[in-house]
């Protein structure tokens, strides 16, 4: 059973009364008066919206020798000499730091201001700190700690010492808070897409949106880029922190109108959940349960929240076990390429490979890329593993030109979000200039089902990427049944049937039927036609018969390292 100390009101997001409405603004001012005062280190006053001071703490008082009878009930200005950009930020509503000399005094503070809202009205006072204008950094550094420049929110020192003091505030030593964190969906996309200013405007907005959904006693703050933090010091049940969660998801998730930007911009929020029933939790590892939380819900589905568990915790770590591994591992260089051969039907001769990256791990040894790949995407590490394969890639292909084998392609596999990454032509440009090759030389393979799945954001970037000279491939096509009909939308010069289609051709009832298929679907909108995972005389025969383009697979070779390749392509292409 958990106990709930101190004021106390519930959520309720149905009809409310007038004098309902009326008690749980008292009580909530009420809270807003108290408690927070309680959380904060230094000298502290509550306001109200129009900067009268409300509550007072010891430490102020000690600050200007007064009682807080003498304090509570004037404007803030008042005890400070003329400061005009305090007054600004009072009438805007705005969050403040700066400096101001106190009155009949030659003393300054330094002064922040943070706004404190609920979800009715908008806005219901302030909480000010005041900080010694001394030198030293040990003075300063609360301060500077405080606010987020970008957001005006609570920074994340700021949040962490007041989920600390919460944590502090026992009864029956058990605290009494719950933490959410939310995370915008897909937010790196808005900055690749449209740029930082954009990026920063949504951020900016969605803590306007946050500090409107929230109720009196609810502190919110930024923790990290598009990270927010909100601490419910009052415990509630399931049902009302999930109706907390679901109405900040709701606020967050309304499209954002930004001004440069000619349609609104959409986005949706998950927030991870960490109720705290254990009295020896600290505010780091509570930040950290809700942290996890948000990363299990994003995976889950974009627009979602989940609560943290024990097996949520150990699921978490060993993700981010596993993504701390990877990143360090494309820092280390820990990725061998090897170049499976693609032969020509038509001449029997090697005329191309396709690039295949390998995870060198120290200990698990060699890591195939099904494995890492879709870690690497979900993980945001795709773009830096990317261009590592890339510029290798073109790198060991000019070597091969320079030694004789210049009619020699290379196929290098790329993800949908590397495609729709707004700098990847450039890169690619990059690595084709840097290499020296003819951009015709190199072919970009996507899968067919990426391509459907990201056809809006990444089909003017395959137009573009096709009018360099490069060549694009559908690969493991044949498994996405609705493209058949739209391929001939898409910019591709090739595409490639996929290994499970070649492996039927063994079957006598099929008797490669869907290979066949595939292959005139090709032909006929003037693709050409490239099977993989060609591994039997039977198989290399009827595609020849079928008159496929090119093949590749064990029968003809398995991936080699770039000189073992080299050396093969002589020996076939000389016979």
């Amino acid at each position: 059973m958990r106990i709930r100390r101190g004021i106390r009101y519930e959520e309720n997001d149905g009809v409310t009364s007038t004098d309902d409405k009326s008690l749980s603004r008292s009580h909530a001012d009420m809270h807003f008066r108290t408690v927070l005062l309680d959380l904060v280190d230094g000298p502290a006053a509550t306001l109200s919206q129009d900067g009268t001071v409300i509550g007072v703490n010891a430490a102020l008082e000690n600050l200007f020798s007064m009682h807080q009878s003498k304090i509570v009930g004037k404007a803030l200005q008042s005890l400070f000499e003329s400061e005009k950009a305090l007054d600004v930020a009072i009438d805007e509503f705005s969050a403040f730091q700066g400096k101001a000399q106190i009155k009949n005094s030659d003393q300054t503070s330094r002064i922040t201001m943070t706004p404190v809202f609920d979800d009715e009205d908008g806005s219901v006072g302030w909480v000010a700190q005041l900080f010694d204008n001394g030198d030293s950094v040990e003075v300063d550094a609360p301060l500077r700690a405080s606010i987020d420049v970008l957001t005006n929110l609570p920074d994340k020192a700021f949040i962490r010492a007041q989920l600390t003091a919460l944590l502090r505030d026992q009864s029956n030593g058990v605290p009494h808070v719950t933490v959410l964190c939310l995370d915008l969906d897909g937010f790196d996309r808005i900055n690749r897409e449209y740029g930082r200013p954009v990026g920063d405007q949504i951020l900016i907005e969605t803590g306007v949106r946050l500090g409107r959904s929230m109720r009196a006693s609810n502190i919110l703050g930024r923790l990290v880029e598009d990270s927010f933090l909100v601490l419910v010091p009052e415990m509630r049940s399931e049902e009302q922190i999930t109706s907390v969660a679901t109405r900040i998801i709701s606020h967050v998730s309304r499209p954002f109108v930004v001004k440069g930007v000619r349609e609104p911009i959409n986005l949706t929020a998950s927030v991870g959940i960490a109720e705290c029933d254990d009295a020896s939790v600290t505010a780091d590892e509570l930040i950290s349960h809700a942290q996890s939380a948000v990363d299990l819900a994003k995976r889950t589905g974009s627009g979602t929240y989940q609560f943290y568990t024990n097996a949520t915790g150990g699921e978490i770590r060993e993700r981010r076990s596993r993504v701390s591994s990877l990143r360090r591992a494309i820092e280390l260089g820990q990725f061998d390429l090897v170049y499976q051969p693609k032969m020509s039907l038509a001449t029997n001769r090697i005329v191309g490979a396709e690039a295949l990256v390998r995870w060198q791990h120290p200990e698990s040894g060699t890591i195939m890329p099904d494995e890492f790949i879709p870690l690497a995407e979900d993980a945001g590490l795709i773009d830096s593993l990317g261009n590592y394969i890339l510029n290798t890639a073109c790198e060991v292909l000019s070597g091969w030109h320079e030694r004789g084998l210049n009619y020699m392609c290379m196929a290098v596999n790329v993800s949908a979000k590397e495609v729709a990454r707004l700098s990847f032509y450039d890169d690619l440009c990059a690595s084709i200039s840097a290499a020296n090759i003819r951009p015709d030389m190199l072919e970009l393979e996507l899968t067919e089902s990426a391509i459907m799945e990201g056809a809006e954001d990444i089909i003017q970037s395959l137009h573009k990427i096709r009018e360099l000279g490069v060549h694009l491939t559908a690969d493991d096509f044949g498994t996405g049944y609705a493209s058949l009909s739209y391929l001939k939308n898409f910019p591709m010069d090739g595409i490639k049937i996929d290994t499970s289609f070649v492996a039927e051709i063994e079957n006598p009832e099929e008797g490669g039927a869907l290979a066949a298929a595939v292959i005139a679907v090709g032909h006929s909108l003037g693709m050409g036609v490239v099977a993989e995972g060609v591994e039997t005389q039977h198989q290399l025969n009827y595609l020849r018969w079928r008159n496929c383009d090119q093949v590749q697979g064990y029968l003809i070779s398995e991936p080699l390292d770039a000189e073992a390749f080299e050396a093969l392509v002589h020996s076939v292409n000389a016979s």
